[in-house]
């Protein structure tokens, strides 16, 4: 061992975020010895993330025992979703799923912390924080045989495993030294992202903590999320070409946006900024190759695409858990193709659908303008008939928590269902309110 830096282990994972540490905390439950390295210093922050997780994401953690009183310590449950424009304003709330309506929009030093620390609590699991990894170890057959890695202020060390894991993010240096190929690649729509937290913000309303979307079209989306401590993630996503800041500028140009939509300028009136603006520069849609001989990936490693729905996180720690039944299938002796191709297949099984999902959400909220007919108010009535519609918000809650499959949702008897029933509600209000002012 050099500057805890075991020299065998059976699996090597290199990323300590979310993918990295699940999956050590669930090998280590099955009693395999685990190097968890991470590079930076934990608990951090990542170099970009605003997200927000669902009871679904819970529930997985729920598997491996990672408490949510402190992973989402001192962070407010938010339990409905908001979409304004300036001509409507629609309320999502979220659905009960596994024993939770809530959603976190979390603090994610707080909590990959967290959960780092769980996984390193495991008795056959060994976490090094501010360690890189520096390259494949191969045997003369090319096979991947462990990694070399550096520790904090330390030479290199050569540690062999069975199996290295990248779970080191979108720029995985694991896929790159294995030449992971890719897949499914899509470029044709690319978006940017800008975002900081801020302090002081006015709430939404009186109904307690919300995520909010606010849109007014031309290619840009914004976003506000109560987060821990008080704070609100406060962000803007768009296409690429209409985020790019200018050197030096980024600040400026990040309020500028922000002032555009008057809603958002009155709820930042007299708050702070918390933090700097962070973004993201053209997010990468893609899959790539899931392993090889002696390496696998995870995560964003293996599988990334936009944030705009949220789902990240839960893309995460969902490939983590089929990542970890597929070594157990493979230490139990089934063969290593077999087990890897059974992980690539359940992985994309879930996740596939929702990809198309958010490309195609991506092209029509951001890349298309609103056709002519929406743009007049009875387009504008019409969409706010299908939202307002309980049976269509359950479907959309029950979507973005994935109990439901995206081209499993708004069927044509539910579409028609909400557009007959809109037109009652409205006359349900128009009476309460004549019935209201004769009183």
């Amino acid at each position: 061992m050099n500057q805890g830096i075991p020299d065998e282990c059976d699996v090597l994972i290199v990323g300590g975020r979310p993918a990295g540490s699940t999956l050590a905390a669930r090998l280590g439950q099955q009693g395999l010895r685990v190097l968890l390295i991470e590079r930076a210093a934990m608990p951090s922050p990542p170099a970009a993330s605003m997200p927000i997780i669902y009871a679904s994401t819970m529930a997985l953690l729920d598997e491996i025992g990672a408490a949510e009183a402190e992973y989402a310590a001192q962070t407010p449950k938010i339990r409905r979703m908001a979409n304004v424009t300036p001509d409507m304003r629609i309320s999502l709330p979220l659905p009960e799923v596994r024993g939770r309506d809530y959603a976190y929009a979390i603090d994610r030093a707080r909590f990959d912390g967290a959960l780092w620390t769980h996984a390193a609590r495991c008795e056959t699991v060994t976490a090094v924080d501010r360690a890189s990894f520096l390259d494949m170890w191969r045997d003369d057959d090319w096979r991947v045989i462990g990694a070399v890695v550096q520790p904090a202020g330390g030479p290199p060390v050569q540690v062999r495993a069975a199996l290295v894991v990248g779970a080191d993010g979108r720029f995985s240096a694991v896929a790159r030294r294995a030449g992971a190929a890719e897949r499914d690649v899509r470029e044709d729509n690319p978006t940017s992202l800008l975002y900081a937290y801020w302090d002081g913000v006015a709430p939404f309303d009186e109904h307690g903590p919300a995520a909010v979307a606010y849109g007014e079209g031309g290619g840009l989306g914004y976003l506000l999320m109560d987060s821990a401590d008080g704070s609100v993630a406060v962000g803007i996503e768009g296409q690429a070409e209409l985020l790019e800041a200018p050197a030096g500028g980024a600040e400026a140009f990040y309020r500028g946006l922000l002032d555009r939509i008057p809603e958002i300028r009155a709820r930042l009136a007299g708050a702070t900024m918390r933090t700097g603006v962070h973004g993201m520069r053209r997010v990468g849609s893609l899959y790539r190759q899931a392993g090889g001989q002696g390496w696998a990936l995870v995560g964003d490693a293996y599988h990334q695409k936009d944030p705009i729905d949220g789902q990240g996180v839960y893309d995460a720690v969902f490939t983590a858990r089929a990542r970890a039944e597929a070594i157990g299938r493979w230490r139990a002796g089934a063969d290593w193709d077999a087990a890897r191709e059974g992980y690539d297949a359940a992985a994309r099984a879930v996740t596939y659908p929702m990809y198309q999902a958010t490309l195609e959400r991506v092209r029509t909220s951001l890349y298309t303008e609103a056709p002519a007919w929406f743009s007049r108010a009875a387009g504008r009535t019409l969409f706010r008939w299908l939202f307002e519609d309980p049976l269509c918000q359950q479907q959309l809650g029950l979507m973005l928590t994935r109990e439901l499959a995206p081209n499993e949702m708004m069927s044509a008897p539910g579409v028609g269902g909400a557009l007959l029933k809109g037109p009652l509600r409205d006359l349900s209000r128009f009476l309460e309110r004549r019935i209201q002012n004769a009183s």
